[in-house]
C-alpha cells in the first residue's frame, strides 16, 4: 500500500506540474474578461424580462447550493443594507439604455479550496473574491455600439442576431488571476492558474445543469463544435470583452490595483465594523432634502449633462452652488457658471473644477467636518472569507455611479460591484480596495474602445476620469470610518 500511494503521489505531482505549466503559458497570453455560458433571444413585448432574470438567477443559486457535486457554493450574507434577512443574489439597479430598461443579477461563489488558496498565497488577495456569475438583459442598441470595439467581427449577414437577449455569463477566473494576482510568479502562479481553470470548468458545468434542468427555456449554449461548424459570428463575441493583454497589466502597479493601509492594534472585524457603521450613518445624509442631497443632485445633473454633450457646440450651463456659504468666500458664489467652448477647453478646465468641489468633500474640509463621498454609498452585503474568517469583504455600491457604469452595457455586471476588504496581518488590520482603475482598465475595455472608434471624444475623456472619482469616494469612505473610530491612518486622496 505504501508503494502504491507513493507511486500515485509522484504521478499526481508530475501531472500537476505539466498542467500547471500549461495554465501558466495560457495565462501569459491575452484573456477575455467574461465567458458567455448561455443566452436566449426574447421578445420584450411578451416576456417579463425582469422576472426571467430573477428566475434564472435563483435556479443557478439553487443548483450550486443544493447539489453536492460542486465544491463551489453561493455566498449568502445576513449583513446588508438592502433591508433583507439574507442576500444571496445581488440585484443591480435597473438602467435605461437608449430607451430600453435593462436588468442584472449576480450570484457569487466560493469554496473551501478557495479558502485554502487564501491561506497559501496571502489573505490580501481576498479583495479579488469571490467568483461571479451574472444573469442580465442586453438589447440591439448596446450590441450595435459594442460592435464598434471589434472591427474584425463581421456583422454582414448576421444583423438579425442584434436583438434582445437574456444572457448568463461568468467573470473569467483566468482574467481575475491576470489582473488581481498579477504579482504572483513561478510555481504558485502556475498552480493557481490551474485552480482557476478548475473553477471555470465547475462554473460552466453547474450553470449549464441549472439552465438545462431547472428552467424551461431553450438556451443557446456554446459548444466545442461551434468553432468548426457554427456561424462565423455569434452575439457572445460582443459580450466577452476586449482581451486583457500583458501590456494592460504592465501599466498597472499593484498599488493602483489594490491600494492598502495597515492599522496596527486593530482586528479586521473591528475595521470592517467601523466601515459599515460609517456607511449606515452617512447614506441618509445624501437623500433628497437631507444636508448633502443638493450636492448629490448637482453631481448627477452635471455629469449627466456633460456625458450627453456632443462637444460640437459650447457647453453653457448654470447650477446652484450647494456648498455656498456667505460667511466663507472659499465656497464660491451662489451660482456656478460652467462654460466650455469646445472639448479642448473642457479638458483644460474640468480637472480644477472637479477639484474645487470634490476635494473638500473627500478631505473633510466641508460643513460636516469629516471625509465624505460625492454620492451616498451602501453595502449590498458584507461577509467573511478564509480560514477563521480572516478576510472581511464589504461590497460597495452607489446608485448613480452604478448606473453610469452599467449604462455602457449590463454585460459588465460580473465585474461589479466595487470591493473593499480588510484582512488580518499579525496584530494589524489591513484595509484595501480593488480600484475602479483596475476594473475599468481591464474589464471595461470594450466600451472605451467602442467610444474611441465612434469618435465619442467627450465620453471617452469623462470615462477616463470616472475611476479616479470612485477611488477617492472609497478612500474618503474609509477615511471617514477611520476618523469616527479614532484611527489615525488614512488613504491617500488623489486630486485630478
Amino acid at each position: 500500500m505504501f508503494h502504491v500511494g507513493k507511486t500515485l503521489a509522484v504521478t499526481t505531482l508530475a501531472l500537476t506540474c505539466w498542467f500547471a505549466g500549461t495554465a501558466s503559458a495560457a495565462t501569459s497570453q491575452d484573456v477575455k474578461s467574461f465567458t458567455v455560458l448561455g443566452k436566449i433571444a426574447i421578445d420584450r413585448s411578451t416576456a417579463d424580462t425582469q422576472a426571467i432574470v430573477e428566475e434564472v438567477a435563483e435556479a443557478i443559486r439553487d443548483e450550486f447550493a443544493h447539489n453536492g457535486c460542486y465544491s463551489l457554493k453561493p455566498i449568502s450574507a445576513e449583513e446588508n443594507m438592502e433591508g433583507k434577512d439574507v442576500v444571496d443574489i445581488v440585484h443591480f439597479p435597473t438602467v435605461a439604455i437608449q430607451g430600453q430598461t435593462q436588468y442584472g443579477a449576480l450570484i457569487e461563489l466560493w469554496s473551501n479550496k478557495d479558502d485554502q488558496w487564501l491561506k497559501t498565497l496571502s489573505p490580501r488577495y481576498g479583495v479579488n473574491a469571490p467568483w461571479a456569475v451574472a444573469v442580465y438583459t442586453v438589447s440591439a442598441p448596446t450590441l450595435q455600439m459594442l460592435s464598434a470595439a471589434y472591427p474584425g467581427v463581421r456583422l454582414a449577414g448576421h444583423e438579425d442576431q442584434l436583438t434582445d437577449y437574456i444572457v448568463v455569463a461568468a467573470l473569467n477566473p483566468l482574467a481575475v488571476s491576470k489582473v488581481g494576482y498579477a504579482d504572483l510568479t513561478g510555481t504558485k502562479n502556475s498552480l493557481f492558474n490551474l485552480h482557476c481553470r478548475s473553477v471555470a470548468s465547475q462554473i460552466k458545468w453547474g450553470v449549464r445543469n441549472a439552465l438545462n434542468y431547472e428552467t424551461d427555456y431553450r438556451w443557446e449554449l456554446d459548444s466545442p463544435l461551434q468553432s468548426w461548424w457554427g456561424p462565423r459570428f455569434d452575439v457572445a463575441d460582443l459580450l466577452e470583452g476586449v482581451e486583457i493583454t500583458n501590456a494592460d497589466i504592465a501599466g498597472m502597479s499593484m498599488n493602483s490595483i489594490m491600494p492598502s493601509v495597515a492599522i496596527p492594534g486593530y482586528s479586521a472585524a473591528e475595521v470592517a465594523d467601523a466601515l459599515k457603521a460609517y456607511m449606515r450613518a452617512t447614506l441618509p445624509m445624501f437623500k433628497n432634502g437631507a444636508p448633502l442631497g443638493n450636492f448629490s443632485a448637482l453631481v448627477q445633473e452635471f455629469m449627466a449633462e456633460l456625458f450627453a454633450w456632443d462637444g460640437q457646440t459650447p457647453f453653457n450651463e448654470s447650477y446652484d452652488n450647494p456648498m455656498y456659504d456667505p460667511s466663507n468666500p472659499q465656497t464660491g458664489g451662489p451660482i456656478i457658471d460652467v462654460y466650455f467652448s469646445d472639448v479642448a477647453d473642457m479638458k483644460a478646465q474640468l480637472p480644477s473644477l472637479l477639484n474645487q468641489f470634490f476635494v473638500p468633500m473627500w478631505t473633510g474640509q466641508n460643513p460636516a467636518g469629516m471625509p465624505l463621498m460625492t454620492q451616498g454609498w451602501k453595502f449590498p452585503r458584507a461577509f467573511a472569507l478564509g480560514n477563521n474568517d480572516q478576510v472581511q469583504i464589504v461590497e460597495l455600491c452607489t446608485l448613480f455611479y452604478a448606473n453610469m457604469a452599467l449604462g455602457t452595457g449590463v454585460h459588465h455586471a460580473p465585474a461589479m460591484p466595487c470591493m473593499a476588504s480588510i484582512y488580518q496581518d499579525g496584530d494589524a488590520a489591513v484595509a484595501q480596495m480593488f480600484t475602479a482603475e483596475a476594473t475599468f482598465g481591464a474589464f471595461f475595455k470594450d466600451s472605451v474602445t467602442a467610444m474611441q472608434n465612434l469618435n465619442m471624444e467627450v465620453q471617452t475623456y469623462l470615462f477616463a476620469l470616472f475611476p479616479k472619482v470612485i477611488y477617492n469616494d472609497v478612500a474618503a469612505m474609509y477615511n471617514g470610518a477611520f476618523q469616527q473610530a479614532g484611527i489615525e491612518q488614512r488613504f491617500e486622496i488623489r486630486p485630478f
